[in-house]
């Protein structure tokens, strides 16, 4: 398939897909005698799988570090509970360090305006 083909029926621009393939993220597609990539049909649904673990918060560095399979499921159900899980626990760290910031603030605010009523 053409790469404005894959694109289309991945939901990505075609920009995306080359910076794909020079970042590794992606196999190189092959060239035809006319010199134009020719993609298999499957790259779909390993752009799909990216698009979806850029979204969910993974970073290229971590797509890059999956095994990715050919076919409708880019990897095993169990590989992605592992993965997700894993995210899940980071993104559970991040909400707390958030809610203790947030609480350090409102703290801080609570004491400035102490101080400024004691001044008045």
């Amino acid at each position: 398939m053409k790469i404005g083909d894959i694109a289309r029926a991945a939901g990505v621009t075609t920009s995306r897909i080359r910076f794909y393939e020079k970042r590794g993220i992606i196999a190189p597609a092959v060239r035809g005698p006319n010199g134009y990539r020719d993609y298999p049909e499957e790259l779909i649904a390993i752009l799909r799988f990216i698009e979806q673990a850029q979204g969910l918060g993974f970073s290229l560095k971590e797509i890059a570090g999956v095994d990715v399979a050919q076919g409708d499921h880019p990897i095993s159900c169990d590989e992605a509970i592992r993965l997700l899980s894993g995210k899940l626990d980071s993104v559970a760290a991040l909400i707390a360090e958030a809610k203790e910031r947030q609480r350090r603030i409102k703290a801080l605010i609570a004491e400035l305006q102490g101080r400024k009523q004691s001044a008045a």
